[in-house]
């Protein structure tokens, strides 16, 4: 994403990057809401101190509240068990080729508790924590109420040491407090335990790319925008140590690819726009498969262990 502008994009109550505590940014671009719950356009800047991706202005969490439907964390469904398997097998295979095949584990932002249930009870002892009230109520109803929390990591107050797994799907670059997340979270994980934190790759091609239009940097929703060498830098000094990483994802890569390129082209407005996306999607997939073979995929997994 080149650089555009120059800023201060602060308030009085701006309390500047969570990661580094500065408030100078760069303003990069700026992205409207996809999901149009504001007409508001978001600039997204980059921390002069610590070199994270922001979405600007800083919101509180309840001020954040007002950009989630209901359903955005999932809806009060019970899909069938095949499924479930198949939407969840990315996550699952990747956890079996870390070597992780059992023990306790937390879901953060586990939303209506899809990939908690694709693991099955037999190896897993399973609890999750969850802020939307709809998906937190879908998940509670078939897990037990008791293992499923509503609200943030941090508010949840589980005791030391307590899991062997913790993991983020898509729900890290949501948090105000990244770094107060993660220290949460190591402080809940065995010694030697695992963290999976699966979030977009913002030094992806298509990052640079799309800018303002890409989708996966869902404004004002996803507050904090991570490359690959940001995120590693956050969870050593957190005290985690990454061993897997990888930036394939079935799941999401072309699709953000394919929504990405309905936005620049204008396709919801234009007939010319609607022809040239219509005529790109058999494109779609082995272009993005070329180039995140190439290393850049737009979205990161990694596997870490607690040191």
């Amino acid at each position: 994403m080149p650089v555009v502008q120059t800023c201060d994009i602060g308030t009085e109550q701006d309390a500047g990057c969570e990661l580094c505590h500065s408030s100078a940014v760069r303003e990069i671009c700026s992205a409207a809401d996809r999901l149009n719950r504001s007409d508001r356009t978001f600039p997204i800047a980059i921390c002069e101190g610590c070199g994270v991706l922001r979405t600007l202005p800083e919101m509180s969490d309840a001020e954040l509240a007002s950009f989630y439907p209901e359903d955005y964390w999932g809806e009060d469904s019970f899909p069938p068990d095949e499924w479930i398997r198949s939407s969840q097998s990315e996550k699952t295979a990747f956890l079996a080729r870390c070597g992780l095949n059992g023990g306790r584990i937390l879901d953060v932002g586990c939303g209506g508790g899809h990939f908690l249930r694709a693991l099955g009870s037999e190896s897993w002892d399973r609890y999750g924590v969850e802020t939307g009230r709809q998906a937190c109520s879908a998940a509670s109803s078939w897990l037990g109420s008791d293992r499923v929390v509503s609200g943030t990591l941090t508010e949840a107050g589980f005791p030391d040491s307590a899991f062997d797994l913790v993991t983020f799907w898509s729900a890290l670059e949501h948090s105000t407090r990244p770094r107060a997340t993660l220290l949460e979270a190591r402080r809940i994980v065995k010694p030697g335990g695992s963290l999976m934190v699966q979030v977009p790759n913002a030094d992806s091609y298509q990052a640079a790319m799309f800018g303002g239009d890409w989708f996966a940097l869902d404004a004002p929703r996803h507050r904090y925008h991570f490359t690959p060498e940001r995120l590693q830098r956050l969870l050593n000094e957190t005290g985690f140590q990454i061993r897997r990483a990888t930036f394939f994802s079935k799941q999401h890569n072309a699709h953000s690819l394919r929504q990405s390129l309905k936005v620049r082209l204008r396709a919801a407005d234009s007939r010319l726009g609607m022809g040239l996306f219509l005529f790109s999607i058999p494109f779609i997939k082995p272009v993005d498969l070329a180039l995140t073979v190439l290393g850049r995929g737009a979205t990161m997994t990694v596997a870490a262990n607690a040191v």
